[in-house]
């Protein structure tokens, strides 16, 4: 008798992992940012240092093939970056000390806003796809593994 495989579970599982990883890396890179942030002694100046760390993390534990890493990397950088996100378009506009937008024209503020907002998560899931591909890069260095029906 042949062995039926559920290919559904094993879809499932490899989403699962990515998920975890992902959030596991987001969640490092959202404290080395605090940490680097305290660290210096100012506001969030480098968040992209912590994302990028935490990305490689989420690439390293998901390394299982090149896309899952960077798939893992990209959602650190989403999860890491979206403080970081957050506090800038507060920083523009004006919530710690108060209104830096004028507010004349509102249109072009808020598409300013829609705008820096969209170039911050652009960026942290770019360096969470570099991290993330250079953390799967690495732990195939570390550990490498022998191809599966490759015969010499």
């Amino acid at each position: 008798m042949s062995k039926i495989v559920m290919p559904d579970l094993n879809i499932r599982r490899r989403f699962d992992s990515l998920w975890k990883y992902g959030l596991i890396g987001g969640l490092v890179s959202i404290s080395l940012t605090i940490m680097s942030s305290t660290w210096a002694g100012s506001t969030l100046d480098q968040p992209g240092t912590g994302i990028l760390l935490g990305a490689m993390l989420a690439g390293y534990l998901a390394a299982n093939a090149s896309r899952r890493a960077a798939s893992a990397g990209v959602l650190a950088g989403l999860v890491g970056g979206a403080p970081a996100s957050v506090w800038a378009v507060g920083w523009l506009l004006g919530l710690p000390e108060g209104p830096i937008v004028v507010w004349s024209n509102p249109l072009p503020e808020i598409l300013f806003l829609l705008l820096a907002t969209a170039a911050l998560i652009a960026f942290s899931v770019g360096v969470g796809a570099v991290g993330g591909i250079f953390g799967g890069w690495f732990s195939k260095k570390i550990h490498p593994r022998s191809e599966r029906g490759v015969r010499s």
